[in-house]
């Protein structure tokens, strides 16, 4: 895949699809501009980004990323405690996304891309991912065996993909062109803090944060890490958990074994972060490491919006979706004036019936306390 073609019905479908209310980049242009006149600037924005394709030169411009610190939680003056978004110029993104398209049809074609990753793939999403994952653990348990489910957390993912390793990883999968490397070389970022701004600093590794393609390139690269595994492996951008049998030592060993290719990758775990749920009457609690730090053990850990916890009943799951389902239903209560059937109905199905229904299909509650206190939501509403 290293000749692209862009066509002018490419860039205006690109341009109509901008959201007018993300923020601009570094070039000021604002997205409600470029589609407002996309009728306009479709023909010499196709011009501009054949000749980029042609030569293989990305403006520089489009290179750079302004970076705005959003805090998490915690202690205010911890830099740690602050989500960095990395925002970068909208006419790059227009081509970015017009590639994207074209290497995603090239992937999904081609049967790169492993059936075990769910994240930016089309007809994949957090229900597939977790659907796969828990087709075995629930059917291995009824069976009265143990199962551990071990999640795991990339530290800082997306910022330190070697950009070596990566252009292999294109090279490999028959996507790489001059583009594409050009793109990754000779970024630049700062930080801008209301109207202050830092000087550039270059980046030398990760992928392209606050951009259409970062997403993408980090799913080529961390593709096949799942090789040569035994155990249950999925994957969702950079959320991966592992899962297996692990009644005796020896399915544990397979696990652990697993864990340490894992850990092989040229890329970083926050330890600290992982977890390993022991499900099962019968499980002996193997005590997992990655690298020379044990994992540590949790009674239930928060899977892509699910509450997953070691008796794998759902309760957990019921209780948290009920608590935001009243809690919305609170807000509706007190801010709504005219509570005509209507409105009550249409503020029911937008606000209250995502948080009991997201996922459904995974954590569908069979115990009769369960079914009840969901059924007391759908009264009270």
């Amino acid at each position: 895949m290293t000749n692209i073609c862009i066509t002018e019905a490419d860039v205006v479908l690109s341009l109509a699809k901008l959201k007018i209310n993300k923020l601009q980049g570094p070039d000021g242009i604002l997205p409600i501009v470029l589609k407002e006149m996309k009728d306009i600037i479709s023909q010499p924005l196709t011009l501009l980004f054949q000749k980029s394709l042609s030569t293989g030169v990305v403006p520089s411009d489009w290179k750079h990323a302004n970076i705005t610190p959003v805090f998490k939680k915690g202690d205010r003056s911890n830099p740690a405690n602050y989500r960095p978004i990395s925002l970068t110029c909208i006419t790059g993104k227009v081509m970015e996304a017009i590639i994207q398209v074209k290497m995603v049809d090239y992937l999904d074609s081609n049967n790169i891309l492993r059936d075990s990753k769910h994240g930016f793939r089309r007809g994949r999403s957090c229900l597939t991912n977790l659907l796969e994952f828990f087709e075995e653990a629930p059917r291995e348990i009824d069976h009265k065996k143990a199962y551990d489910m071990i999640y795991l957390d990339f530290q800082k993912a997306f910022d330190v993909v070697p950009h070596k390793w990566l252009l292999l990883k294109l090279k490999a999968t028959g996507i790489l062109g001059t583009v594409t490397k050009n793109w990754l070389i000779d970024r630049k970022q700062r930080v801008v803090i209301r109207s202050t701004m830092s000087q550039l600093a270059c980046v030398h590794s990760g992928v392209l944060q606050g951009s259409i393609l970062g997403p993408l390139l980090f799913l080529i690269y961390i593709n096949d890490i799942d090789t040569n595994t035994y155990s249950k492996l999925v994957k969702f951008a950079d959320n991966t958990k592992v899962g297996g049998v692990a009644d005796t030592k020896l399915a544990a060993l397979r696990l652990q074994r697993d864990l340490d290719l894992i850990c092989d990758w040229q890329m970083k775990f926050n330890v600290d972060k992982c977890k390993v749920i022991h499900a099962g009457s019968r499980n002996i609690k193997y005590r997992y490491f990655m690298g020379s730090t044990e994992i540590k053990v949790a009674d239930y850990e928060k899977d892509l919006g699910v509450y997953v916890d070691t008796s794998m009943s759902h309760s957990r799951q019921c209780g948290e979706a009920i608590k935001k389902a009243n809690r919305m239903l609170g807000y509706i209560s007190r801010c709504v004036e005219f509570k005509s059937m209507e409105v009550m109905l249409r503020l029911y199905n937008s606000l209250v019936r995502p948080h009991l229904e997201y996922c459904v299909q995974v954590w569908s509650p069979y115990l009769k306390k369960d079914i009840a206190a969901l059924e007391r939501v759908q009264a009270l509403s």
